[in-house]
């Protein structure tokens, strides 16, 4: 197991504003239970319901964290991982970082359908992500990706081996260690990175340097026999059924979160792959699950370095242990 060294303090935003104690944290001194949202915004989300509205959504929970530009994080902008315009990512990495040791690296990939989003997101979200990994003893690492329909399956997929690739070549230059990759991806993000770990038969020589893969709400159709602006009509890459046998065979620990208010398709999804992978006599690699009290679809992923550790916690810890 590898031994994590991290900011103790830093759990939150709010508490990273003066220096950070360095503390040896092992996965048994860990907190079991978590802070949540706040009730008043637990109830506005609840009225908003299981629908994916990011105007609504995201002022509920504006100000919860910072918006870039940051004080303690720089933030590396628009370097090529590829020759198209889209394959761009930014670094963020800590202004106070111990620059003697290779921090452990974070790879966010934003959602927004297979047709758009971007890592600039609704100006604090998904930024907030990768400066709350710099702040807890990682590189931060978020890009961009093609879209569908221009750009097709497994255009996804292939971009995130780039950025996996780059990582391994270049990251060492921003006090990050290529051998040690966690990937995170939302919504069609969390797809696109499903996607990369569970084809095993397209994976190069970057993809040992993955440790473990956070998948927050990734969806595939329920059914057969529809096309998919992303997929198209390969059925077999698009169905729920043969993405949970897949993750299945998936060599590298998985955490698959989700919302106790997401749309049906994404709760159904997760449900599907904790009832095939992970009850009594089931086989293969069970990820592990987390539901996330109070959230929706556009908020699980927006509160990450605030107050709410409803998944920053669960998910730091699991970190940990990888």
């Amino acid at each position: 197991m590898r031994t994590w060294l991290l900011a103790a303090t830093c759990l939150s935003l709010a508490a990273c504003g003066s220096e950070p104690v360095e503390e040896e944290m092992t996965e048994e001194a860990m907190p079991s239970q978590w802070p949540g949202l706040p009730a008043d915004k637990a109830a506005q989300i609840a009225a908003i319901g299981p629908v994916i509205d990011p105007p609504a959504s995201i002022a509920v929970v504006q100000g919860m964290v910072e918006a870039p530009p940051y004080d303690d994080v720089t933030i590396t902008s628009d370097v090529a991982y590829g020759e198209d315009t889209a394959q761009r990512l930014d670094i963020y990495t800590e202004n106070a970082a111990d620059e003697t040791t290779a921090r452990p690296v974070l790879v966010f990939v934003h959602g927004g359908g297979f047709v758009g989003g971007s890592k600039a997101g609704d100006g604090f979200y998904p930024q907030n992500v990768t400066a709350f990994a710099a702040r807890n003893g990682m590189v931060g690492v978020n890009m961009e990706y093609r879209f569908a329909p221009v750009a097709q399956w497994p255009a996804g997929r292939d971009d995130l081996a780039a950025v996996v690739q780059w990582v391994r070549d270049n990251i060492a230059d921003y006090g990050g260690d290529p051998d040690q990759v966690v990937l995170f991806g939302h919504s069609a993000g969390a797809s696109h990175v499903a996607d990369y770990v569970q084809h095993a038969d397209l994976h190069g020589p970057e993809f040992s340097s993955v440790k473990g893969a956070l998948l927050l709400s990734p969806y595939y159709t329920a059914t057969e026999g529809e096309d998919h602006v992303y997929y198209g009509s390969d059925t077999a890459a698009h169905t729920a059924d043969a993405a949970v046998t897949r993750l299945g065979a998936v060599q590298v620990p998985l955490m698959l979160a989700y919302a106790e208010h997401d749309p049906e398709q994404f709760t159904s999804f997760a449900k599907a792959v904790e009832a095939q992978l992970c009850t009594e006599g089931a086989s293969g690699n069970c990820p592990t699950m987390l539901l996330l009290k109070g959230h929706n679809h556009i908020t699980e992923g927006a509160t990450i370095g605030s107050t709410d550790q409803s998944l920053s916690g669960p998910f730091m810890e699991w970190v940990r242990g990888l």
